[in-house]
């Protein structure tokens, strides 16, 4: 640009910003959690393949108690006994069927989810994954008590 085409568009924003042109005058990087402190997206990778019966159950009961702050689910699973990745995906208390796509995309065979939720941390939802994923710890009579709640 010249000095006078310079000093014409400095000049053109020499005026009050109250109309759209364009352009963000904020130069703040956005957050990726854009919505408030209570939104927040969730990216679990797992190394291991799931078994569908507990990663099923581990979702349908986070749906069910929690699916009005389970805004959105998308993944690609490594299920036990399948060659090719199951697609998931749902909002709050809808899912749709679990679909098995024709290959993996790319050499990783990690399962990857993504959970856009209201008002639950990282390590909750880890941690309810597990306990499905690997089951109740084992009823130790001797310690007392009822096995059930």
């Amino acid at each position: 640009m010249h000095d006078e085409e310079i000093a014409a568009h400095q000049g053109d924003h020499d005026h009050d910003h109250h109309h759209e042109h364009g352009h963000d005058h904020d130069d703040a990087k956005p957050d990726v959690n854009r919505h408030d402190a209570r939104i927040r997206a969730h990216c679990l990778t797992l190394d291991e393949p799931l078994d569908w019966e507990a990663f099923a159950l581990w979702l349908g009961s986070l749906a069910r108690y929690r699916g009005d702050d389970l805004l959105r689910v998308k993944g690609i699973l490594n299920v036990v006994g399948q060659d090719k990745p199951i697609a998931v995906h749902g909002v709050q208390h809808l899912f749709h069927p679990p679909a098995q796509l024709p290959a993996w995309p790319d050499a990783d065979r990690r399962s990857r989810l993504v959970l856009i939720t209201r008002d639950m941390t990282r390590e909750m939802l880890e941690a309810s994954l597990r306990s499905y994923r690997d089951g109740p710890p084992p009823f130790d009579a001797s310690a007392g008590g009822s096995p059930g709640p």
